[in-house]
């Protein structure tokens, strides 16, 4: 879980009106981070922890989920040598070289969150002058927030068209370039060179930069930046399909949304979602615990020290297991039953290392064990989570470290498994999930993060190019992207181009559900005679967007 200073955890709630009164009733004092009307961060401490049950319990909480950090799912190179811009290679060239078809993406918005953009790159710049961006939130940067929001600042077109003309960059910069290369793979112009055009180059665009928390990326920021696009497509009566470039290893038991939030029952808006990069990292293990009493252990490595680590233990419903640590040198945790918000918290002597583990069961956002073990100055060596049988059905368990980025190089599981390695959010199930296909070699990308879900849901859904993709990046330039995040915006520019066809032009509006959408790309894409399908790394095949198009028939 994220953590502010001075905290232990956090909790994203969705909440009606009354919450911080009914919370101060019950913790006086208690750190609330409001962040729209609805919607903030729970810091829990020592002082209330004891509390936390009751706390979530007021009638006013709706919704609450551990607060967690995000990784953006590229690796960027500077430079375009050995690149590749992968239109021709999924079928987008023989729209675009047609004069008898004018499917550009017009009339769709298209959502990306998280960098931020440059916005002044001619690649976002129409030929008389104005944005491609309808709008961009900077949840960074404090001023004017949009309607209903208590963080950031919004600016519309009309003001970016301004900054345009005066050449004027400071109102938002995106400092890491990855937003800025995922527009451009969706949407650019090619300005600069039309060679590295984006899939959807009439689709205008709606950038959120998310705000971060001890300097990471978070779900608290991206559900603000998710309901905030739905928003302002309702708002503009405009189709839009919504990339996620960003995952953690820290939630993958969430998969079904609530009814109200389902983009299921939405006609007009697709979520098109990288599946991760964490396939071949080490980070994930899984096993199974056979009866009541049985001990499974899982070892993994320290060659360096951690400063904080944070492992996830994911238990099939509806099994109980307990959850012990035992350090290098044979030390083992102290016990604790499992139950909702229940934790256990203590130092190993002999490593001077902190540990603490929290039990969470049953979630309410999965219906399963939750399990969350904290290390504190962690040793190198061999450490060993013990997991022993207390209710057992199926026994299955899955355990997580950190996304690869996050974490030392030689941190790692000593018999890891490179299935159920998705990401959330692509662990939804009202969602296209995509992995990265490798066009230098025609195969996929090793770190593509491989499914199914831990619910068991078929992920991912189709794998798209994602190996030194080049797209524009920060200062008029172009750079190369690998990862699951540049294979999304292939996926989110296609996703604009169908539902131009389908939704903008009326010509099968009952066909502009995400559902249907998803059917489409699984049948559309390209399978190898040699491969069953649908399989975890590959799903239904390698996305092409003419093959899409040609279902329809």
């Amino acid at each position: 879980m994220m953590r502010q200073k001075g905290s232990i955890e956090a909790v994203n709630v969705l909440h009606g009106p009354n919450f911080e009164a009914e919370i101060n009733e019950i913790a006086p004092g208690t750190e609330f981070r409001k962040l729209n009307n609805d919607f903030g961060i729970l810091f829990i401490n020592e002082d209330n922890y004891n509390l936390v049950t009751q706390m979530l319990s007021v009638p006013s909480a709706i919704k609450y989920e551990p607060t967690t950090r995000l990784s953006l799912l590229g690796n960027i190179t500077q430079g375009t040598a050995n690149g590749v811009n992968a239109n021709e290679e999924i079928g987008v060239n023989f729209f675009k070289n047609n004069p008898n078809l004018s499917l550009t993406g017009r009339g769709v918005l298209i959502a990306v969150i998280g960098s931020g953009i440059d916005y002044l790159h001619p690649d976002f710049i129409y030929e008389d002058g104005t944005s491609k961006i309808l709008y961009l939130w900077d949840q960074t940067k404090e001023g004017n927030p949009p309607k209903g929001y208590l963080i950031g600042t919004e600016y519309t077109r009309e003001q970016i068209n301004e900054a345009i003309a005066k050449k004027d960059s400071t109102l938002s910069v995106d400092e890491e370039g990855y937003g800025t290369m995922i527009s451009g793979i969706c949407a650019g112009l090619g300005k600069v060179n039309s060679e590295y055009a984006g899939v959807a180059e009439d689709s205008d665009l709606i950038v959120v930069k998310m705000d971060k928390i001890n300097g990471y990326y978070n779900n608290a920021m991206a559900f603000l930046a998710n309901q905030y696009v739905t928003q302002k497509a309702l708002e503009n009566n405009l189709p839009i399909v919504i990339d996620t470039m960003y995952g953690t290893n820290s939630s993958v038991g969430l998969s079904v949304r609530s009814i109200t939030q389902q983009a299921f029952y939405s006609r007009g808006i697709c979520l098109v979602t990288a599946a991760g990069n964490e396939g071949n990292t080490q980070t994930h293990t899984s096993g199974r615990i056979l009866y009541k009493g049985d001990v499974k252990e899982v070892e993994f490595e320290l060659t360096n020290n951690e400063e904080n680590l944070e492992i996830q233990v994911w238990i099939n419903k509806p099994d109980i297991v307990k959850v012990a640590i035992v350090t290098p040198t044979g030390e083992i945790s102290k016990e604790i039953d499992v139950a909702n918000y229940t934790r256990i918290a203590g130092t190993f002597d002999l490593e001077s290392t902190g540990y603490s583990i929290t039990y969470i069961y049953p979630t309410t956002y999965s219906g399963q064990q939750h399990t969350i073990i904290g290390l504190t100055s962690a040793k190198r060596g061999v450490w060993k989570i013990r997991l022993t049988g207390d209710y057992i059905t199926n026994g299955i368990y899955n355990v997580y470290l950190p996304n690869r980025v996050f974490i030392d190089p030689g941190t790692k599981f000593r018999n890891p498994d490179p299935n159920e390695t998705i990401t959330y959010p692509a662990t939804y199930d009202d969602i296209i999930t995509v992995g990265a296909y490798n066009t230098i070699n025609s195969s996929l990308w090793q770190s593509s993060s491989r499914g199914p879900a831990i619910s068991g849901l078929q992920k991912p859904d189709i794998v798209a190019p994602g190996v030194n993709i080049i797209a524009p990046y920060p200062g008029g330039k172009y750079a190369m992207i690998t990862g699951t995040a540049p294979a999304s915006a292939y996926a989110s520019g296609c996703a604009a181009l169908f539902l131009q066809y389908v939704l903008v032009e009326r010509r099968y509006p009952e066909k502009a559900f995400v559902q249907k959408i998803r059917t489409y790309f699984r049948a559309g894409a390209v399978r190898d005679s040699n491969i069953s399908y649908p399989n975890n790394s590959y799903g239904y095949g390698v996305l092409n967007i003419r093959n899409i198009f040609d279902q329809l028939r």
